[in-house]
């Protein structure tokens, strides 16, 4: 008998038209936000492996026109890092859209070469990338609230309530019954567009793999949850979906936009601007002073370089031009630490705020599973730094003793990867689950009440 009825309530149900448009429009956004995503990284990807080629061309070139001068070699050839976008990044492109996923330094001062990114229409960028965990996050929580908000007020503005109620005493049952069959349709479709991502974006079925899947599968219940909290008030159907649509024009738009103005207002970052300035000033002063105000903090920095022959009596020396670079950075620590400070408060304030708010929580946490996010960019530029490092003090020898360039090994240092570090947020699902269950309880505490409605 409870089969035969679970049977009658999926025939009901997709009779109309609705449920199949809703279906169709998730799957087509679906399939859309996987081949958009894939074919964003994609050509990241491609990016990647042309400047791997062109990281030996380069090379190569530099050391024909510039060979006979070590120095001038070294200040035209770049050196690349690239930030290899995870599988899952073609599923969340998140931040990898703004951040620069590719950064080729010389060895001069760094900070002036750090941020440089690709030039970007700033109206595509406002409107950013689809991917499949955009449909997932925004479009699905919009049909869940087409299915389910006229749930129990259907029944009562056609007169069928009153029928159910002189028939059975358990009329919660049904509510219960037409609730269970929309969730297996959406979770349906959700575990349809995972499959299909599985072999399409070619993702290891993994830690990262479950981890994805709960994210989605408890917000997709929170925003059940949400829909039988306002079902179980026993409102008629236009105060439902105006108010489940109003939540999630609040959850989805309102709320991130507040937040992000108010990140940029109270975490400004004018110390980005002021860290430029100082390198640049750190840098460019040292043309009109003598060379010790170079040479000496120079030498307090890497002691180890003292050893190497200074050529004081030379009106130009590569030794004391570099040594000029790397006082600029030097010049510019105070204010670099200062944006890397607003940057982590930036963070910590939004990792805070997406504790109360589930479709920010869920993001992050995704964006955090694929590699996209800004704590794997920060860990990106630190690779940077450490690699433009190596590199400095690894030519800086030949350079200041004035070396053949083929005494060098120049030519075998290609583009070198960075992998970030996998972080598993599972802690940011426990928020998810209670706000989840406490909308739950609610709900069904008000159903209680529902028999007594006429």
């Amino acid at each position: 008998m409870k089969n035969s009825t679970y049977h009658l309530e999926f025939k009901l149900f997709f009779r109309g038209s609705s449920a199949w448009i809703g279906i169709a429009v998730l799957i087509i956004t679906g399939l859309s936000g996987l081949y958009f995503g894939k074919s964003f990284i994609a050509n990241q990807k491609v990016v990647i492996e042309k400047a791997a080629e062109l990281q030996t061309k380069n090379t190569l070139n530099n050391i024909d026109h510039f060979g006979k001068d070590i120095g001038l070699v070294f200040f035209h050839n770049k050196f690349s890092v690239a930030s290899v976008p995870e599988p899952w990044a073609a599923f969340a492109n998140g931040q990898r859209d703004i951040n620069p996923y590719l950064i080729s330094v010389t060895m001069l001062a760094l900070e002036g070469q750090l941020y440089d990114t690709d030039i970007s229409n700033p109206v595509s960028m406002l409107f950013g990338n689809m991917d499949l965990s955009f449909v997932f996050i925004y479009l699905f929580p919009l049909v869940i609230i087409a299915f389910t908000y006229n749930l129990l007020s259907e029944q009562r503005e056609s007169g069928i309530w009153s029928l159910l109620k002189s028939q059975t005493n358990q009329v919660t049952k049904v509510l219960w019954q037409k609730l269970l069959v929309r969730m297996a349709a959406i979770f349906g479709v959700a575990f349809l567009l995972l499959a299909v991502a599985i072999f399409y974006l070619q993702l290891p079925v993994d830690q990262t793999f479950f981890a994805v899947l709960s994210f989605i599968a408890i917000y997709l219940f929170f925003w059940f949850a949400i829909s039988f909290f306002f079902i179980s008030l026993g409102k008629n159907s236009n105060f439902n979906a105006s108010a489940l649509v109003a939540v999630w024009v609040l959850m989805c738009i309102v709320i991130p936009a507040s937040l992000n103005l108010i990140l940029t207002q109270r975490y400004a970052v004018p110390e980005a601007l002021q860290n430029v300035i100082n390198q640049r000033e750190g840098y460019h002063e040292k043309w009109d002073m003598p060379k010790d105000v170079t040479m000496k903090p120079f030498f307090e920095h890497y002691p180890q370089l003292k050893k190497y022959p200074f050529p004081k009596d030379l009106t130009f020396s590569w030794y004391w031009y570099y040594g000029m670079q790397q006082m600029g950075d030097d010049q510019a620590l105070e204010s670099r630490a200062a944006v890397q400070k607003k940057l982590a408060e930036r963070q910590y304030f939004t990792n805070i705020a997406a504790l109360f708010f589930p479709a920010i929580q869920v993001q992050l946490g995704i964006n955090e599973l694929a590699g996209s996010d800004l704590t794997t960019h920060l860990g990106f530029q630190l690779a940077v730094r450490q690699y433009h490092e190596q590199i400095r003090l690894h030519f800086y020898p030949a350079i200041f003793q004035n070396q053949d360039i083929s005494s060098t090994n120049i030519n075998s240092i290609g583009l070198k990867n960075f992998e970030a570090v996998k972080v598993y947020g599972w802690h940011r699902l426990l928020s998810l689950l209670v706000i989840t269950s406490m909308l739950t309880l609610i709900a069904m505490t008000n159903l209680k009440k529902i028999n007594q409605l006429k």
